[in-house]
């Protein structure tokens, strides 16, 4: 029989570590930069139409584009990330305990599911909240609320990122 040396053992370990890194690195920034540049541009041609940019009222609100960024954003984050270490797990390029093993698309799809409705109420709870505590018809500016909502969606890839690694980064690192 051929048993594995130590040195392949040790050598192999590294190797995925080093792939955990990679992928952490690599995906981060595949989810940071279009998200950010993109729900930052997007919002700011749409609302350069109109003069003024409010919550909830007029054609083109706020409301409009943070509120399905806020459920789509975090969902699609989640839902990418979990089938990419889902893919890893299977070929065993990272390292990972067998108890959090993803086994399904039901557990992909419960976690990126309450992932997005987390994020949906509490940026509707907060966006009643400014709505109710500012003047009726108070304008909130083109580009503050067009820099906002890139800033809110780079604040989402990060979190929701790093929310569906958790488990295994104590793992692989």
């Amino acid at each position: 029989m051929n048993w594995p040396m130590p040195d392949d053992v040790i050598k192999d370990e590294e190797t995925k570590v080093s792939n955990w890194r990679k992928f952490v690195r690599k995906n981060l920034l595949i989810h940071l930069i279009p998200n950010t540049v993109l729900n930052t541009v997007v919002p700011y041609f749409a609302f350069k139409a109109q003069n003024s940019v409010h919550l909830f009222s007029g054609e083109q609100n706020l409301a409009r584009f943070l509120l399905p960024m806020s459920l789509l954003l975090p969902f699609m984050i989640t839902l990418d990330i979990l089938k990419k270490i889902k893919a890893l797990q299977h070929t065993g390029a990272i390292n990972y305990k067998e108890e959090v093993k993803i086994t399904g698309y039901p557990f992909i799809l419960k976690k990126a599911g309450l992932n997005g409705l987390y994020s949906i109420a509490i940026v509707f709870i907060l966006m009643l909240t400014l709505h109710f505590s500012f003047p009726p018809n108070h304008d909130f500016g083109i580009t503050p609320s067009a820099v906002c909502a890139g800033l809110l969606a780079g604040l989402y890839s990060i979190t929701f990122f790093y929310l569906a690694i958790r488990r295994f980064k104590i793992d692989a690192a």
